[in-house]
C-alpha cells in the first residue's frame, strides 16, 4: 500500500506545483506531506498561486515544502481561501483498502458504551488519517443517534468519512473477530479490500459472540482473528487499535511487529502476566516463582522496567537468583 501523501504530492508536482508554502499556524501531528494531503481532501485548505518566501521544511516527490517567512522561495500557497488563482486539484485517491465500522448492534449499547463507540471510532479516523484519508474508513448501518453524539464528542469537526445507514459496499470482506475461525496473516491482508471491524464495545456487559452475530447480518462469512504467537492475550482489543494493525501490515510491517506497536500499556502487562505465569513455578507457600533468566525470556514483548514489576505484583510473583 503506497501512502496518500505519495500519490498526492506526485500529482501536485505533474501540475506543476513545485514549492508550497505552508501557513504559520499550520499544525501536523504525522508527517508533514500526509497532514497536506488531508487537509486539502477534506477539504479545510486549497492551494493556491502565490509568490512569497518561507523557511525550508524538506522536499517531497519533487515538491519543496516551506513554512512561513524565510529566505526561501515558493510560487503556491495552501490557504483556507484563495485571494489568486486557484489550483483545481481534481485528485481521486484511492478507494481501498477500506476500514468499515458497522453499527448493526448499536442498539444493544448501553449509553456509556455508545460514547465509548464513538469515541474510538474518532481515534479510528485519526489512525486511517495518519496513512490514507476520511474517505477510507466507512460508518455503516448508523443510527441518527450515532450522529448526534458525533456532533457531540467532535464538535466543529471537518472530515469526509462515510457514514451510511446502510450497509458497506463490499468486494473482498474479512471480518476482524477474536473468535474467528481462520487466522489473519499478511497475506489476507494483501488478498482482501474490506477489513470490518466489529463496532461494538462491551465494558458494561458481555456481547458473547456479537462479532459473529454482526458477520452474519452483513452476510459475511470470513471470520479472521489476530492472534500473537499463537494467543490472543496481548492482542489490542480497541476498534483504532486493530485498525493501525490492519493498516500497518498492508504498509509493509511484519504482523507481529505490527502487534507490539499498536499495544497499550494494558496490552504489554496483561501477556507478560501470562508469560510468566507459563514460566514461573509454584512455591511451598503458594506464591509464584520465576528466575531472572525466565523472566528475560518471558519479557520478549521488551516492556518497560515499571511494566515488568506491574506484572509481577499482579501475578504475586517473586524473582529467584
Amino acid at each position: 500500500m503506497t501512502p496518500l501523501w505519495k500519490i498526492f504530492f506526485q500529482f501536485l508536482a505533474q501540475r506543476g506545483v513545485d514549492s508550497l508554502c505552508l501557513p504559520l499556524h499550520f499544525k501536523c501531528r504525522w508527517e508533514i506531506p500526509q497532514c497536506v494531503a488531508v487537509g486539502v481532501l477534506v477539504g479545510r485548505y486549497a492551494v493556491c498561486r502565490w509568490e512569497g518566501r518561507g523557511e525550508f521544511l524538506g522536499r517531497w516527490e519533487g515538491v519543496e515544502v516551506l513554512r512561513g517567512r524565510g529566505v526561501g522561495v515558493c510560487r503556491w500557497v495552501l490557504a483556507k481561501r484563495c485571494v489568486g488563482e486557484r489550483l483545481e486539484v481534481g485528485f481521486s485517491p484511492p478507494e481501498r483498502p477500506r476500514i468499515v465500522v458497522d453499527l448493526s448492534l448499536w442498539g444493544e449499547h448501553t449509553p456509556g458504551e455508545k460514547h465509548e463507540l464513538v469515541e474510538q471510532i474518532l481515534a479510528t479516523l485519526d489512525a486511517v488519517r495518519r496513512v490514507l484519508w476520511d474517505g477510507n474508513l466507512w460508518v455503516t448501518n448508523a443510527p441518527g443517534e450515532f450522529l448526534e453524539l458525533l456532533g457531540l464528542h467532535a464538535r466543529g469537526l471537518v472530515h469526509r468519512m462515510n457514514i451510511s445507514g446502510g450497509p458497506p459496499p463490499l468486494e473482498k470482506p474479512v471480518v476482524l473477530d477474536p473468535e474467528g475461525d481462520c487466522l489473519f496473516t499478511e497475506e489476507t491482508a494483501r488478498s482482501h479490500s474490506e477489513f470490518i471491524i466489529g463496532g461494538i464495545v462491551d465494558k458494561e456487559r458481555t456481547a458473547k459472540s456479537g462479532t459473529r452475530r454482526l458477520a452474519e447480518l452483513l452476510g459475511v462469512e470470513k471470520r479472521c482473528r489476530i492472534e500473537l504467537r499463537g494467543s490472543l492475550v496481548g492482542v489490542p482489543d480497541r476498534i483504532n487499535k486493530i485498525a493501525e494493525i490492519v493498516l500497518s501490515v498492508l504498509a509493509g510491517v511484519p504482523l507481529e511487529e505490527a502487534i507490539l506497536r499498536a499495544q497499550a500499556k494494558r496490552d504489554r502487562v496483561y501477556r507478560l502476566m501470562w508469560e510468566i505465569q507459563k514460566r514461573a513455578r509454584r512455591l511451598p507457600d503458594g506464591r509464584l516463582a520465576i528466575t531472572r533468566d525466565a523472566l528475560a525470556e518471558a519479557n520478549w514483548l521488551g516492556a518497560p522496567p515499571g511494566e515488568v514489576e506491574l506484572a509481577l505484583r499482579k501475578t504475586h510473583a517473586v524473582v529467584l537468583g
